[in-house]
């Protein structure tokens, strides 16, 4: 009995290992970095940052005013959206895809990797 026992202990052993190892992984951040978006028709531009600790950084620039705004907070992502956080009101969700250093959002817009 005794045998048995260290024989279903084992087993279930490698089990919890096994399965313990096939968790699922993180999804790799592809949008860890600095983009930029620019129309050269208007002057606008829009540089968006983002960063390893979920956070973002966007500034928008207006060719038209000379003036930028600085829009900072927290995001989160998957492999087709990120969703910017905003306090106080609703978050904005974005579908993009990245192919080499282009990104492009869903919206037409294709902001390059700096």
């Amino acid at each position: 009995m005794k045998k048995h026992t260290k024989i279903i202990l084992s087993i279930i052993s490698i089990l919890l290992l096994l399965s313990s190892c096939t968790g699922s992984e993180d999804i790799e951040n592809v949008l860890i970095g600095t983009w930029k978006y620019m129309d050269y028709q208007t002057g606008n531009w829009e540089k968006i940052t983002f960063n390893e600790d979920l956070t973002y950084r966007l500034v928008n620039y207006s060719g038209e005013t000379y003036e930028s705004i600085v829009i900072t907070g927290t995001y989160y992502y998957d492999e087709k959206k990120y969703v910017f956080e905003r306090r106080g009101t609703s978050d904005i969700g974005f579908y993009y895809s990245i192919s080499g250093d282009n990104f492009s959002v869903v919206d037409g817009k294709t902001y390059v990797r700096q």
